[in-house]
């Protein structure tokens, strides 16, 4: 069979040239018909590769392309393009959306390029990306100043619960507890378990006036002094800044169970 290194062929050409010999040893076998059904072509393509073969050989077989094909983008389009990129410092992309919005010509990106590219247009220097600023984290300068407190819904085990978060805006110590029911009375047994999680006294609490978050939580009634609360802010209400509270009901002191019946037990 014919050996593709008795001639030199150049590598972009061998795979079709290689592909055109298979078809055509099967032609000579069963026939120019039959070798178009079985690789799918026609009999007038292969008749005609087989007369290229029979005059240059396998070199006959070299797909000749023209060196330059003829562009089918009208000269105002190119016209078009020159003034995006000169008078306006369109790249590819935006000169491709300015034709198609603007004057309605659709183009692919690709051909804009190869149209910059022959006109000898200069490319477009690289803009330097802006660099994202880094975000100021919100800061306070005292443990327990300001505490956040927020509440989102969780899926454990398939079964919906609220998730409670407070951070403390010094430290980032956080406390977490779920439970099985948004209402008041998780909010004041969250409060509750925040007095014993955190280590210091807590001065502030911030909310997002939820319906959650009831009077009781949101105006509470100043506690009983102690060593660890220490000085306390008053409470805010417009802008959602709590004051330490005790749970109402209190009597002599002391705080009432803080609803262990509403956690998720996981």
């Amino acid at each position: 069979m014919i050996k593709l290194s008795d001639v030199k062929v150049r590598p972009q050409y061998r795979t079709r040239v290689r592909y055109r010999l298979l078809v055509l040893e099967y032609a000579w076998q069963h026939g120019p018909a039959a070798a178009g059904r079985h690789y799918g072509l026609s009999a007038r393509t292969i008749r005609r590769w087989r007369k290229r073969w029979r005059r240059g050989g396998i070199e006959g077989l070299v797909p000749s392309y023209p060196r330059h094909r003829a562009r089918r983008v009208s000269p105002a389009a190119v016209e078009l393009m020159r003034q995006a990129r000169q008078e306006f410092g369109y790249g590819a992309a935006r000169t491709r959306l300015w034709l198609q919005r603007v004057h309605g010509i659709r183009l692919a990106m690709g051909t804009i390029q190869r149209v910059f590219r022959d006109l000898g247009l200069p490319r477009l220097r690289r803009t330097r990306k802006r660099e994202p600023r880094q975000m100021k984290l919100f800061e306070k300068a005292e443990p327990g100043e300001s505490i956040q407190v927020d509440v989102k819904y969780v899926q454990i085990a398939g079964r919906w619960a609220f998730q409670y978060t407070a951070l403390d805006d010094c430290t980032r110590f956080r406390v977490l507890r779920l439970y099985r029911r948004l209402h008041h009375r998780s909010s004041l047994a969250f409060l509750t378990e925040l007095r014993t999680a955190f280590p210091f006294p807590i001065q502030r609490l911030q909310c997002d006036h939820g319906q959650e978050f009831s009077f009781a939580f949101v105006h509470p009634t100043p506690p009983a002094p102690t060593e660890r609360q220490g000085r306390t802010e008053p409470s805010d209400r417009s802008g959602g800044v709590l004051g330490p509270a005790t749970l109402p009901g209190l009597r002599g002191g002391r705080r009432r169970p803080a609803g262990l019946g509403d956690q998720v037990h996981l």
